[in-house]
């Protein structure tokens, strides 16, 4: 699991030299950016900057006591800050050791550019979670391209060959040097980021298809949206049919294209509805019990745990998480809202296993609001252990709740406690069994027998009283 390797402010950092911003990265970074990871991170992301290696050697390496004594802060927090430049696509971080001992290097991730953002179906929902529809539309307006008409222009733009002499043959075969050259730029470039796919098994793209087609909406952007409409339907339970219609409302009646910008406003306008009520929740989950069947599974569970797996079940997080925090007179936060939006863009998780753990966040550890920190390492440890149905996961809350032994309880209602035998006594147990005979090989006296249940009866009553 990521940062989960030790980290003091004796272990050393090295920066790799990396490509200075242009203004237009640095005007994304300051205003798409920041809002989503806060002034502390963008603080870091400065701060590594001013530490990078020209010589890019691991053996030139500073502490993360010196980037702690640049930000005035302590080690905690900026480990906080480093996870969200990695979970936004700034940073990323790698562990080693060697003779020298322990070490981070960190590779510097330039932004991406404004299109590319606002395409970004995670970077740009999260966006408006944030700063709200209003500003929102705003920034898109700032970064949008206010393009020229040409239509009544002439293109009268020179061609390389018109003003240079290159040599054709070096053209269709490169020199070596250049080759060179090519081949080491390339081994420089950072692999490509592969967003997480989403699962879109049940989701049924021939009825969308059939549906926006009569509605005349372009289906080869559609097929280019198929992350962002998985998303929005897994996130707010958006069936075929729904997302259909919302996709219509927002094409273009001429060219049957749609702005996935409008789209995604579109849903959270609509979608972000108020919370169900708690007597909504328990007539609904009790409905849908008695229609569940009984599997090897649900057959480990009380009755109150199946009726909360099927309500889990059939209600998105968005809803499931407001139901909860109605429950406890309380309210969502955009924050908590934006941590199941990210934890669902992720795909690790089915919806139903999302829902049971905001319950144990929310009603097992009894937290007022999701934690970001507490709610990645239960889905992480869920994910390690194979948890994909709501049952599993109950079943499995239940036998980490066991104790690994249950002591014999006496009728007091306190553990009994095991007396170890001295050896007289186990001698003599012994030979009444006929497992050993006794050592000296003789029958005791009946006196002999009295002495002995005499004193067995004092270490009964000695027992109890220190009981």
């Amino acid at each position: 699991m990521p940062n989960d390797e030790p980290l003091t402010p004796k272990t050393g950092l090295v920066v790799p030299q990396a490509p200075a911003l242009s203004a237009a990265q640095q005007a994304v970074l300051a205003e798409l950016y920041l809002p989503l990871m806060g002034p502390l991170a963008y603080s870091l992301y400065a701060a590594l900057r001013s530490l990078q290696s020209s010589e890019n050697e691991l053996s030139n390496r500073r502490s993360h006591a010196e980037l702690l004594g640049i930000l005035n802060v302590d080690l905690p927090t900026v480990l906080a800050a480093r996870r969200k430049l990695e979970a936004t696509g700034l940073l990323r971080s790698y562990y080693q050791q060697d003779e020298l001992g322990a070490m981070y290097i960190y590779q510097l991730q330039a932004p991406l550019l404004a299109l590319q953002f606002f395409a970004d179906d995670l970077l740009s929902v999260l966006l408006l979670d944030t700063v709200g529809e209003l500003r929102y539309q705003q920034l898109a307006g700032d970064f949008a391209a206010q393009p020229i008409d040409l239509t009544a222009a002439k293109d009268v733009t020179a061609n390389i060959l018109d003003v240079f002499h290159v040599d054709s043959q070096k053209v269709t075969t490169p020199p070596l040097s250049v080759q060179k050259v090519r081949a080491q730029l390339a081994a420089n470039e950072p692999a490509e980021d592969h967003s997480p796919v989403l699962s879109d098994d049940d989701f049924d793209w021939q009825l969308l298809g059939q549906i926006l087609k009569q509605n005349y909406v372009d289906l080869k952007q559609v097929a280019s949206s198929r992350q962002l409409i998985i998303t929005e339907s897994r996130v707010y339970g958006i069936s075929e049919i729904e997302m259909a219609k919302l996709i219509s409302e927002v094409a273009s009646l001429t060219t049957g294209q749609f702005d996935e910008n409008q789209l995604k406003l579109l849903i959270a306008r609509r979608y972000e509805r108020p919370a169900v009520s708690s007597q909504q929740v328990a007539t609904e989950a009790t409905v849908a019990t008695t229609t569940t069947k009984d599997n090897k599974a649900s057959a480990q569970l009380s009755t109150a745990e199946q009726q909360l797996v099927t309500y889990a079940k059939q209600t998105v997080p968005y809803d499931f998480l407001s139901a909860l925090k109605q429950e406890k007179h309380g309210f969502v936060t955009s924050g908590e809202n934006r941590l199941v939006h990210d934890l669902i863009g992720r795909g690790v998780l089915p919806n139903a296993v999302i829902n049971m753990v905001i319950y144990y966040l929310l009603q097992n550890r009894e937290l007022a609001a999701l934690n970001r920190n507490l709610l990645e390492t239960v889905a992480n440890d869920w994910q390690q252990h194979g948890i994909t149905t709501p049952e599993a996961a109950l079943i499995y809350l239940k036998q980490r709740k066991q104790p690994k032994s249950t002591p014999t309880r006496r009728k007091n209602n306190r553990p009994t406690r095991k007396e170890i035998m001295p050896k007289w006594a186990q001698q003599q147990q012994q030979t009444e069994s006929g497992k050993q005979p006794a050592q000296t090989g003789k029958q005791i006296t009946a006196a002999q027998r009295k002495q002995l249940a005499d004193r067995l009866a004092k270490l009964e009553t000695n027992s109890e009283k220190e009981d």
